[in-house]
Order: C-alpha cells, then structure tokens, then sequence
C-alpha cells in the first residue's frame, strides 16, 4: 500500500501531556523507541473545534482513500474522548495522540532548539504550538489512523501535570550537624 497521509496541521495553543519528546523510548519489549506527546484540546474554544473538525475530516478521508471508501468497523485513530481518562485536565478535552521514531523539533517562544531543563522548554501541562501530520496504518498491528509528531513549540506556562515536587521537610525529619567529619574518619583509619 503505497503512504496514505495528510499536510502538516498545526495545532495551536495546546496543553502538553505525557511528553516524551528528548529521548526516545520504548514502551514495550521488542518495541522500537519513538518519541510521544499527547495535546488536550478544547472543543468549546473556537479555534480548537475548528481544528478538531479539520483532524476528523482528515482521519475519514484518509481511511477512505486507504481501505477503498470504506474503512473497517474497528477502525482506530489518534483522536480520543479525555472524558474516558482520569487525568488531571484531560475533562472535557479531545485528546491527539501522536508519536515519531525520529525527534520532533522543539523550539522556545523565539524558535530556538531547547532541551529538557531549558527556559522555555515544553513540559507536562505547559501550552505549545505543535505539528502533526495524519497517517494510515494498515499492517499486522492493525488498521489505524495514526499522528506522526513533527515538532513543538512552547508557548506558556500551565500548571504542570503530575506528582508535585518532593518537599525535604515534609519527607524527612531534620538531623543534627554531629555527623563526624568523612575526611577525619578516613585519616584516621589510614594511620
């Protein structure tokens, strides 16, 4: 079959989630090792409905071309319901899926290469401009509609998804500074 699959769409001011999107990694054994990101998107927001309905259409009309007008029944695709996950912010959200074995670009605001840690770097929760582009799978693993992750761009910061940091004082109980020196101990072993 030759590739069925869409132009580039761009999604615009997404929240982030489950970004996978420095190092590739596999998630199963015998796996190979693709980078990840989901992006929650509004559908009472305008331009996020808009962009919706454009994902939906390109999804029919690649499953029609690939599987001769008439996609299978059991048909999947990366578009989903956040409703039927119970995650934080995923409530009333679309959610697009998306994976690249090869690594997306990830830019700052002033489209600058950023790495994980950097100012401006993409992180769970965060809003991001992204690139995806739709296509079919139609192979042992299954007939789908799937997102290639083309590359993201921070855009603001959110309320980050996840476990909050670890507190010391919450977690642990002060010591005293009685802790003999490490250096005396050894000097005085060594004579």
């Amino acid at each position: 079959m030759a590739s069925v699959q869409s132009e580039p769409i761009q999604l615009k001011k997404v929240r982030l989630s489950f970004p996978q999107i420095y190092t590739a990694r596999a998630f199963q054994a015998g796996q190979d090792p693709r980078f990840e990101a989901s992006f929650l998107l509004d559908p009472s927001n305008a331009d996020h409905a808009a962009t919706i309905n454009t994902i939906k259409a390109e999804i029919k009309r690649l499953a029609g071309e690939a599987f001769g007008g008439k996609p299978p029944k059991d048909m999947k695709h990366c578009l989903g319901d956040g409703n039927l996950k119970d995650y934080d912010g995923y409530a009333g959200m679309v959610v697009l899926n998306s994976s690249n074995k090869v690594r997306p670009l990830v830019v700052n605001r002033k489209n600058e290469p950023v790495a994980e840690g950097d100012n401006q770097a993409p992180y769970a929760g965060c809003y991001v401009h992204a690139s995806v582009n739709l296509w079919v799978q139609n192979n042992s693993f299954g007939k789908r509609v799937n997102a290639s992750l083309r590359g993201i761009k921070f855009v603001e910061d959110g309320s980050a998804f996840g476990r909050a940091p670890v507190n010391a004082e919450d977690e642990f109980e002060a010591l005293e500074d009685s802790v003999t020196d490490r250096a005396s101990v050894v000097d005085d072993f060594m004579s």
